[in-house]
């Protein structure tokens, strides 16, 4: 195969030096290699070329470089450090294998919370399903227009269009959005306190479900990004606190990083409000063989970044602790 040199890729580009060029896959991965100085001894450029037609997009799998270094000076100066294209293409599926766990551990979040909050107003004396919805309503008018939007295109639109006029609270769950549902739990719990429900944490597991849902990436960037301001979880950090073979230092540092942080408050989420002994078993069975098993299936590509095997160690120590109570 002919090799395409980023010189002749750019020539045409030096007049519109604001600007990022349109790349061919060819010319993608000439980039990569002459630019970003990635290799290709383990993935060919010819497969790698077929990787970025059929599997993922350059965009995609450039993401992930954030997690290794680049030569500070030399003639290598800005470019990167022992990386090859594998090591992208990998991590890039690791990616897909967690979101498709963190999604589904997040939607049983979503259903027993659900769940929860039936119970508690069926209990509860003082509610009778519809004055709750009322309130909730008056206080957020625009998830009414929300929910009239979902009548016109959604497999809601009957039971809206059954129950518009007058929503109870077993009704109007099935249609609210995981925030919308928030936010009326939010109003309930607001009145009637519950040590288990703490909305704040669960906004944290909305986020991290919704970058799962739009297919953000999770793992593209594990350093300690704390800087940036995020408050972290005080429940979260007191399970990892007891796990004794993770010190403050390294607790601090791994925690200090939004999608580590996040994942950690999700588990915590899924332990309290999950109820079935069933679904919690069957949940970290898969999560454990995805980091156990498939996690470790190319472990001789990480083994010398120090950041990768890092989070790996702290995260599979959180999830073998948790583990131990359902598995």
């Amino acid at each position: 195969m002919k090799k395409i040199w980023i010189g002749e890729v750019l020539r045409d580009c030096e007049s519109k030096a604001s600007e990022r060029p349109k790349l061919t896959i060819p010319q993608q991965v000439a980039y990569m290699r002459d630019v970003k100085g990635i290799k290709f001894n383990i993935v060919d450029e010819t497969h790698a070329e077929e990787f970025l037609r059929e599997n993922n997009y350059y965009f995609k799998i450039k993401a992930f470089e954030k997690n290794y270094s680049k030569y500070t000076s030399g003639e290598n100066a800005g470019k990167y450090y022992e990386l090859e294209f594998a090591y992208l293409q990998e991590l890039s599926t690791l990616d897909m294998y967690l979101r498709e766990i963190v999604l589904s551990m997040t939607l049983d979040i979503e259903h027993y919370l659900k769940v929860q909050l039936l119970k508690n107003i069926s209990d509860n004396t003082n509610e009778d399903g519809y004055s709750i919805v009322s309130e909730f309503l008056s206080m957020q008018p625009q998830v009414s227009q929300s929910i009239q939007d979902k009548a016109e295109n959604s497999y809601c639109e009957d039971l809206i269009r059954k129950y518009s006029d007058k929503f109870a609270i077993w009704t109007i769950v099935e249609v609210l959005s995981f925030g919308d549902l928030l936010n009326l739990c939010g109003v309930y719990y607001g009145k009637y306190p519950n040590s288990q429900i703490k909305i704040g944490n669960f906004r944290i597991v909305k986020f991290l479900r919704n970058a799962a849902a739009h297919n953000n990436c999770l793992i593209n960037n594990l350093a300690d990004n704390s800087s940036n301001g995020f408050t972290q979880n005080r429940e979260a950090n007191g399970f990892v606190s007891s796990i004794g073979s993770i010190s403050s230092n390294v607790r601090r540092k791994k925690m200090g990083n939004r999608f580590v942080h996040d994942f950690v408050v999700m588990l915590c989420c899924f332990n309290n409000i999950v109820s079935s002994p069933g679904v919690k078993k069957y949940q970290l069975l898969k999560l454990k063989d995805l980091i156990d098993s498939r996690f470790t299936s190319h472990r001789d590509y990480f083994s010398g970044n120090m950041l990768l095997c890092s989070n790996y160690d702290f995260i599979k120590k959180v999830v073998d602790k948790f583990a131990e109570s359902c598995v």
